[in-house]
């Protein structure tokens, strides 16, 4: 360990640090919490002397400053006399839990609208990435943490990110990587990083691997040959819609084999198009950020509450057959209103949100709300939504009676009911 508690850091004549504790020790370097003017932070050391490349597109991403909000980015570069480096970084607030803790169910999402805001918040953080010229290179599950109420998103260990097509060495974790990268075929790019996406978004909502399963058995031991042909030389998609070789393995893969039975078909697809088509054509048949984003969207605004046990699914206005009864409990779906807004249809459940793409098609704000669905006090049976806009919308009826609404005020959830937004957007309620 390289410093103690207490002990100071002159980052220049005329600042220190102070070492409060130590955080952490990684494969690249160790991790500290210090003190810098009254305020904490997160200080990184490189265990080894670092090349000039690395030196130099570090602190290029630090002038350049994060992408979003999401990144917990580096702030500042300090040169040390034996010629190691290290970074300042803001601290992981503590209502954060780690992607990892998901996976391995001691962490949970408040509801299935949660994890969705959460895999929304993940395409807009890499979309922002690399519309800015970077790219990630090293996507996995260490690599994210949530807030379990709110569905909110950080990103770490980002001191690894470069210019697209430029790597510095760092080449990805085993489960996460494209198979050209772990072939040797590539070099981590934009078309890596989008097939490390998807396989990030995959374990968020199935809690699976999409490439292990009946495959497994036919190894004594998932060493590095095992991996090398299972991610790599050989990969075949779970659910791989002609090669059933590598289903799912029954009372194994519980989680994968019960969730992905009631995701939507559309984001079925996407994962395909990924993880089948994506292995021969990388450049074009990988889902990219923004195609994800109009996926999911989607599967978030038909998502329904069972008013009996609480399970949230999908209405399945795209599915074969639509849900009649809730798939957890058996009983009868509820009866429900949909607001149909340009490609959309959301349907208006209690404590649905509208948000600013639903009434700005030119919004990249997927998270941003603009209304809520709630019940009325007095009479819980009547629900509205709630407007958070700052200006009023038009309402018209079924009988052509017209009435404004404050950006503040409750739109009544009426049948045939239509509300303008705007010159360009004009909702109706079915």
């Amino acid at each position: 360990m390289r410093f103690r508690k207490n002990d100071t850091i002159t980052i220049d004549e005329k600042e220190r640090l102070v070492v409060e504790d130590f955080l952490g020790d990684g494969g690249q370097g160790e991790v500290y919490l210090v003190s810098r003017g009254g305020e904490k932070y997160a200080l990184k050391v490189y265990k080894n002397e670092e090349s000039a490349d690395f030196r130099y597109n570090l602190k290029n991403n630090i002038d350049r400053g994060a992408p979003s909000e999401a990144f917990l980015w580096p702030k500042a570069l300090l040169d040390f006399d034996d010629g190691k480096i290290g970074y300042l970084m803001d601290l992981r607030p503590k209502n954060y839990a780690s992607f990892v803790s998901y996976l391995t169910g001691k962490n949970k999402f408040r509801s299935k609208q949660v994890l969705l805001r959460w895999c929304i918040e993940l395409c807009t953080a890499f979309k922002r990435l690399h519309e800015l010229g970077y790219s990630y290179q090293d996507l996995n599950d260490g690599s994210f943490f949530f807030d379990p109420d709110t569905g909110d998103l950080l990103i770490c260990d980002n001191d690894n990110v470069t210019a697209d097509k430029k790597n510095l060495g760092i080449l990805g974790k085993m489960r996460y990587m494209a198979p050209e990268i772990v072939r040797g075929e590539q070099m981590p790019d934009m078309h890596s990083d989008r097939f490390s996406l998807a396989v990030i978004l995959f374990m968020a909502l199935c809690l699976g691997n999409p490439y292990e399963g009946e495959r497994l058995k036919e190894y004594d031991i998932i060493d590095e040959d095992a991996e090398y042909e299972i991610f790599g030389e050989k990969p075949v998609f779970v659910y791989h819609k002609t090669d059933r070789s590598n289903r799912p393995i029954r009372g194994y893969h519980t989680s994968v084999l019960r969730r992905w039975a009631y995701i939507p078909l559309y984001v079925k697809e996407a994962f395909h198009r990924t993880f089948v088509d994506g292995l021969q054509d990388r450049e074009n048949e990988r889902t990219t950020e923004l195609e994800w984003l109009k996926v999911l969207t989607k599967y978030r605004d038909e998502l329904i509450a069972c008013p009996y046990c609480g399970h949230e699914y999908i209405v399945g206005f795209s599915e074969k057959k639509k849900y009649d009864v809730c798939p957890l409990c058996g009983k009868e779906t509820k009866k429900f209103c949909t607001l149909h807004i340009g490609r959309n249809a959301v349907v208006l459940d209690l404590g649905k949100k509208l948000y600013k793409n639903h009434v700005d098609k030119y919004s990249a704000r997927y998270n941003q709300a603009v209304g809520i669905v709630v019940a009325n006090k007095n009479n819980p049976a009547l629900w509205g939504i709630k407007l958070m806009l700052p200006e009023g919308v038009e309402i018209k009826d079924g009988e052509n009676n017209v009435k404004m609404v404050t950006g503040s005020g409750v739109v009544p959830i009426v049948s045939n009911l239509k509300i303008k937004f705007n010159e360009n957007i004009i909702g109706e309620i079915r």
